[in-house]
């Protein structure tokens, strides 16, 4: 099997690297006003779990989403569940979550009651703008929201400038995207409203509200796992778009 999967990567690894070679045609002359920088001049390929922890390590950290509806039970018991996982190496860990029945299993299985119900596009519970964390983890639902632009102002709104806000979402360019149109397909989680690409993110995420410290694409599911040479050499067809960005906030804001 593993003889297998080392043939299919090295085949990918060609055949992205002729597309790149025969299509660059499209991006000049015409196709070249189209191009975005990515406001970031080196990009990492990263395990998403991975560089979340260890980057969450030692702070205040705020977990939206925190209970992974629906496979709460699920993951606590196979020791998967990421909000489990951070207690074990922050400071200080609270999450807040939409779901009412997902945060009622984590608590009666967990005994944790530093978990808040709320909606972060209307507004955060006041226990929640009180912890005050030096890092709000919001990663894998923005896609979810039918409103993201609401939630992120709200964000803004509630929290204090130099909060750090670490994002993951899906990429729009990862090679499951891409199998799947070279299929007639799309590869899409059935919940999500939105694709996300580092450009729109940072309409969401603008200049005069935050500061981008980091941007990186990274993988899924897969902690402690070698990063192979295809996504090596074409980190923006990872999995996830994994971005830092710090509050900025001035009188106008305040």
């Amino acid at each position: 099997m593993k003889i297998i999967n080392s043939i299919r990567w090295s085949i990918t690894w060609f055949a992205l690297a002729l597309l790149k070679k025969s299509n660059g045609y499209r991006l000049k002359k015409e196709g070249a006003k189209w191009l975005q920088p990515l406001r970031y001049n080196d990009p990492n390929i990263v395990n998403r779990t991975d560089f979340i922890l260890e980057y969450c390590r030692d702070k205040r950290v705020l977990h939206i989403g925190f209970t992974d509806h629906p496979y709460t039970s699920e993951r606590i018991n196979s020791g998967d569940l990421l909000h489990s996982r951070l207690k074990e190496s922050t400071a200080a860990l609270a999450g807040i979550d939409v779901e009412e029945d997902a945060i009622r299993q984590y608590t009666s299985i967990t005994n944790d009651a530093n978990v808040f119900y709320g909606d972060i596009t209307i507004q955060y519970p006041a226990e929640v703008i009180a912890f005050k964390p030096q890092l709000i983890l919001l990663s894998e639902v923005l896609e979810h929201l039918t409103d993201p632009y609401k939630a992120i102002e709200i964000l803004y709104r509630s929290f204090d400038a130099g909060t750090i806000v670490l994002v993951t979402v899906p990429n729009y360019t990862s090679l499951d995207s891409l199998t799947a149109s070279l299929h007639k397909t799309e590869s899409i989680h059935s919940h999500h409203h939105w694709y996300f690409s580092p450009y729109t993110l940072r309409k969401l995420f603008d200049d005069k509200r935050f500061k981008l410290l980091q941007l990186n694409f990274g993988m899924y599911y897969q902690p402690q796992t070698k990063i192979n040479a295809v996504l090596k050499e074409f980190p923006l067809n990872g999995d996830c778009i994994i971005a830092l960005f710090s509050i900025i906030k001035n009188e106008a804001h305040a």
